[in-house]
């Protein structure tokens, strides 16, 4: 069975939308892959006790900004490419990565 056969309305407010759709065209997806990579890091850059507990929002902004200062430019700048490949590109990359 296929992962993504899951269909969830959210409403958006004119604001969000907008941010969306150029978030999606800046790293050449559609916007339902930008929402879904943008909830996936979301939820992967928390480490697993904390994704167990209920989360709130107020978490994301200083784990996000703990882990952005962890990195050097040149891992800025591989997360960055990374985020402009296609999702079947991001995951052949893994899949080399992890042999």
């Amino acid at each position: 069975m296929n992962d993504l056969n899951y269909k969830f309305v959210v409403r958006l407010t004119d604001r969000m939308r907008d941010q969306i759709a150029l978030a999606a065209k800046h790293y050449r997806r559609s916007m339902n892959s930008e929402i879904i990579a943008r909830l996936e890091q979301s939820f992967g850059a928390l480490p697993k006790n904390e994704v167990e507990e209920a989360v709130q929002p107020a978490f994301h902004p200083r784990i996000e900004a703990l882990f952005r200062n962890q990195l050097t430019e040149n891992e800025k700048s591989l997360v960055q490419s990374f985020r402009l490949l296609s999702a079947e590109k991001q995951a052949a990359l893994l899949r080399l990565l992890q042999r």
